[in-house]
Order: structure tokens, then C-alpha cells, then sequence
């Protein structure tokens, strides 16, 4: 590993910085046009007709009030202020449930009973 910082030293010299030979963009874009072939026969049509209805979409969402911008990510909680920082949206809101001693005790056991850990001692 102390080699390659030697290698990678004089490749900076010759080559410049890498952003000037990093292909990953260009790979993520043709990954992205490859999932447009839908006829693999006609490869560049299809690429073609479906780049160019992405595009329409995208400039026809601009002027849609119901629609949001195509290919950009909404925030999960626009809903909640700046005071807090959650995660998501439960499902539900929680209901608290007061178990029974005896309820309590079951569903320990059952907890026991069924965890891989607890087995060896089980036997």
C-alpha cells in the first residue's frame, strides 16, 4: 500500500487531477440509457424516444401545480417545523396497551422460549 501512494503521486503529475479522467458520471448515464432499450434490436431508437419523453415530462411538471419536479426527492417531513429531526412517519399512532401481570409474564416467556440465544440453556 506505501507503493501505490508512489504510483499515484506520479499519475497526478502526468495526468492532472482526477476529476478530469473519472469516468464513474459518464458510467452512471449510460447505465441509465441502457435501461431505456426496451427492443434490443432498435437500441438507439429506444433510447431516443424514451429520453425524449423523460424530458417532455420534465419540462411539462414545471408548469403543474400538483406534480412535483421529476427526478428531485421531496422532503419525508415537510410537515414537521425546525425543531425536530425525525426519521419518517409512523404507519399509526402508537396505542398504549396495559398488560395484566399474568399477561406480562406470558408474553416474557414467550419471549424466552423463542429466542436462539436462550436455547442452549433451555437444554
Amino acid at each position: 500500500m506505501i507503493h501505490l501512494t508512489i504510483h499515484l503521486g506520479h499519475e497526478t503529475q502526468r495526468c492532472g487531477p482526477v476529476q478530469y479522467r473519472w469516468m464513474y458520471p459518464f458510467e452512471r448515464f449510460m447505465k441509465k440509457l441502457k435501461g431505456y432499450v426496451r427492443n434490443k434490436a432498435r437500441p438507439e431508437g429506444c433510447i431516443a424516444e424514451c429520453y425524449l419523453a423523460e424530458e417532455c415530462m420534465r419540462f411539462c411538471s414545471g408548469y403543474m401545480k400538483q406534480v412535483g419536479a421529476l427526478g428531485s426527492r421531496h422532503n419525508r417531513n415537510e410537515d414537521i417545523g425546525d425543531e425536530m429531526i425525525l426519521g419518517g412517519h409512523p404507519f399509526t399512532v402508537g396505542e398504549l396497551i396495559d398488560l395484566s401481570e399474568e399477561e406480562l409474564q406470558i408474553a416474557h416467556r414467550y419471549v424466552l422460549y423463542n429466542s436462539a440465544a436462550v436455547e442452549p440453556y433451555i437444554e
